[in-house]
């Protein structure tokens, strides 16, 4: 495991995001999957009306930035671990942030584009 200085913040953030997935994770699986109303006929207009209101876009935003850094911070501490050499790191580096804005940014725009179709009448 690498906990060296230059490691330790990766190491440390690695578990700070894995509490708040868990924690994250449990309030989005109880709010939207396990509702008391789930078997109702209303229930998909009542997760598509509590999807597309603004606080819960901002959580979901939160949890996909926490998901998508907890992922690609483990790939990156797998990385590490085998030592390459600096050149070998710094590319693989500068993949995994590219890859990380890429899906952050699709994410966010699935996200936006769901909520506006909403307020557009284009989703029932």
């Amino acid at each position: 495991m690498n906990t060296e200085s230059k490691g330790f913040l990766s190491w440390f953030l690695q578990r700070i995001t894995a509490l708040l997935l868990v924690m994250g994770m449990s309030v989005h699986f109880f709010t939207f999957h396990f509702s008391l109303s789930r078997y109702a006929s209303r229930y998909y207009d009542e997760i598509v009306h509590r999807f597309c209101t603004p606080g819960w876009i901002a959580f979901n935003i939160c949890l996909l930035a926490l998901v998508i850094f907890h992922g690609l911070n483990g790939i990156w501490g797998i990385f590490v671990d085998y030592n390459f050499k600096k050149k070998s790191g710094d590319i693989f580096r500068y993949v995994l942030w590219f890859v990380g804005m890429v899906l952050f940014g699709a994410g966010v725009y699935i996200l936006v584009w769901f909520a506006k179709a909403k307020a557009e009448g284009l989703i029932l």
